[in-house]
């Protein structure tokens, strides 16, 4: 029989001869060099294999793919090797061939290949009629299309909850309607539906109704709706179920918006993310929604973003890799870990392209692209970024803290009453008093400042110091008196040491060098206390690329009178997401099997691999043969 390197309709064509002109046929093959002399039997060359595939014409190869799905099926082979025939093979309405694709859907899908059980249902659903058993095909298939394909879900969901009679199975459709129509439909769609579907719901079904009262709140702000279409009073969650942890995150982002109440949206977020329960149910909303509340406050995640990455290719999410990527890059450049973040944030722009959607994601990353470049101090880059991002649509929250991204771009080009008009024109149909999720105050200040406002800087960074005192998270609260101690001049001495003292206490490492850069600087400040801060600074930014912060540092050094005493290059190192690729690409995968595996797309993999070659990258193995890792000919 002929292995993996040649087509199986070859194989079927030959099964049909008798077995001394088989033995023949493939001998004279053998001689003539096309097909290997040896077991299993394989052509020679692939370009070969491809020819004699496509010689056949379309409609004979189709039938060769049905006989050789059944010659598979007679042999014991596995579902998916039958599948794969199958897929290509004509449309008979055949119930047997029907089982045998949701099989190998079912079978794909536990092994995290959700793309391949999803092309496997849609090739189940075209042998169905329109009966009970169509329904309960369009569910599994829309379940795992909002893994890979939000526009396909939705459609293949909304037809099943149509069909459904039973309240429990209709609710459960419900759901996972609304909650992906937030990123895959129109502003207000969720909303919509999710009310919609909860005044459905019979009253034994309280905790879904929590769930869908959840989308409809957090969708509201999302997509920035007239607060009088969905804003209301919201109960306490109620319960331990997927509704009620729902609910809880929903109202931490909430209580979040409103900036009073630190604790309480910290103690529903935890409860949100109780257990990764979510993880089972929602592919990337509101365990997401409770890890961003939890870093808005400053509540440590531990190893989180790890083990969402790991449960999102276990279930081969392709929107909860987005999801994961997306938000851990914000994670990772609040805490200045400024290459890493660049590498999630282009990467969730990647994948957002591939799972289609309203544009929800985009604006987010874009702007935390641009506060990763201006925290490296390359304003060209984050120039380059602002305009890119001037053709994507800017829905919702994610668009308004792009605006605010490019109004401080405008300000960093000394643009500063373009910066301020930006500013005014950015909407906010509901009001978001919390700087840490509304950070216009500071660049407004910033801008102030440049148009030789003073005064008026200091007022406004004055009430966004007042406001985050109020919430209490000492990162933002750090960098925030850090600017006013910089506005105020010699009378900000003390705003400069609180700041400093304050973000030395998280993991916001870029803006704890920025915050000891300013203290260090000042004139007043005598060498002993003035250099250790500076030198600090200057060793912090270094480590992070923030080459803006390095340089300020460097030359407040050189006015004590005490210069860097090496000058140094600053050298990126592989990001992990890089380093997995060159593991990946080192243990034999191909460009498009690695980029399969990491939900990457081909470019973005050939990229990394041609850098890693021109810098002469290689990996190393230890003497266990465990634990790769990435080396370089150079000496940094």
């Amino acid at each position: 029989m002929l292995g993996d390197g040649a087509p199986l309709p070859v194989v079927a064509a030959l099964a049909e001869l008798p077995e001394p002109d088989t033995a023949a046929a493939l001998a004279a093959l053998a001689r003539a060099e096309v097909v290997k002399d040896e077991q299993p039997l394989a052509f020679v060359h692939p370009l070969v294999r491809e020819a004699v595939y496509r010689d056949q014409p379309a409609a004979e190869r189709a039938l060769r793919h049905e006989r050789a799905a059944g010659l598979l099926r007679a042999a014991g082979a596995t579902d998916e090797q039958v599948a794969a025939h199958l897929l290509l093979a004509p449309v008979r309405g055949d119930g047997e061939a029907t089982e045998v694709l949701c099989r190998a859907a079912r079978t794909a899908a536990e092994r995290g290949a959700a793309d391949s059980a999803v092309t496997y249902l849609r090739r189940a659903l075209e042998e169905l009629p329109a009966d009970a058993q169509r329904c309960d095909l369009l569910r599994e298939l829309g379940m795992l299309e909002s893994l890979v394909d939000g526009a396909a879900s939705t459609e293949h969901l909304l037809q099943a909850y149509e069909r459904l009679t039973d309240p429990r199975e209709r609710a459960d459709v419900a759901v996972a309607i609304a909650r992906t129509q937030v990123f895959a439909s129109p502003p207000g769609a969720a909303t919509a539906f999710a009310r919609r579907a909860a005044d459905a719901l019979p009253g034994d079904l309280a905790d879904h109704r929590q769930a869908l009262l959840a989308i409809e709140l957090v969708s509201g702000y999302m997509h920035a709706l007239d607060p009088a279409l969905w804003r209301h009073p919201v109960p306490d969650p109620d319960g331990e179920g997927y509704g009620a942890q729902m609910l809880a995150a929903a109202l931490a982002y909430d209580v979040t918006i409103e900036g009073a109440d630190r604790e309480r949206a910290v103690r529903l977020a935890r409860f949100a993310l109780e257990g990764d329960r979510l993880w089972a149910v929602d592919h990337g909303l509101f365990w997401v929604v409770a890890a961003i509340i939890r870093m808005l406050a400053d509540d440590d995640l531990g190893d989180f973003w790890a083990r969402a990455r790991a449960e999102a290719h276990a279930r081969g999410s392709l929107f909860a890799v987005l999801s994961t990527n997306l938000w851990q890059g914000f994670w990772h450049w609040r805490r200045g870990e400024l290459t890493e973040a660049d590498s999630c944030l282009a990467n969730a722009l990647d994948e957002s392209r591939m799972w289609g959607g309203a544009g929800i994601a985009p604006p987010f990353a874009l702007a935390f692209l641009i506060g990763c470049h201006l925290d490296r101090g390359d304003l060209a880059a984050a120039r380059a970024t602002a305009d890119a991002a001037g053709a994507a649509p800017a829905l919702g929250d994610g668009g308004r803290l792009l605006q605010h991204a490019i109004a401080r771009v405008l300000t960093a080009e000394g643009h500063h009453d373009r910066a301020l008009a930006v500013l005014d024109a950015v909407p906010t149909p509901v009001p978001v008093p919390n700087p840490v999720w509304n950070p216009w105050r500071s660049t407004a200040a910033l801008a102030l400042r440049g148009l030789g406002r003073t005064d008026d800087a200091v007022a406004v960074a004055e009430e966004e110091v007042r406001l985050l005192r109020r919430w209490g998270a000492p990162g933002h609260l750090g960098a925030s008196l850090r600017l006013l101690g910089e506005l105020r001049g010699a009378a900000g001495l003390d705003h400069l040491r609180e700041a400093v003292g304050l973000l030395a206490t998280t993991t916001a490492a870029v803006d704890l060098a920025r915050a000891r850069c300013a203290l260090g600087a000042r004139p007043e400040l005598p060498d002993h206390e003035a250099v250790p801060l500076l030198r600090a600074a200057l060793e912090e930014a270094h480590a992070r690329a923030a080459v803006g912060i390095r340089d300020r540092a460097r030359a407040a050094l050189q006015r004590r009178g005490c210069p860097d005493a090496v000058e140094r290059e600053s050298v990126l190192a592989p990001t992990a997401t890089e380093l997995r690729i060159l593991e990946l690409s080192a243990g034999g995968l191909g460009i498009r099997e690695v980029a399969q595996q990491l939900f990457l797309t081909p470019g973005m993999v050939r990229t990394v691999l041609e850098k890693a070659s021109a810098a002469g990258l290689k990996f190393l193995s230890s003497p266990s043969g465990e634990g790769r890792a990435l080396a370089t000919g150079r000496t940094p």
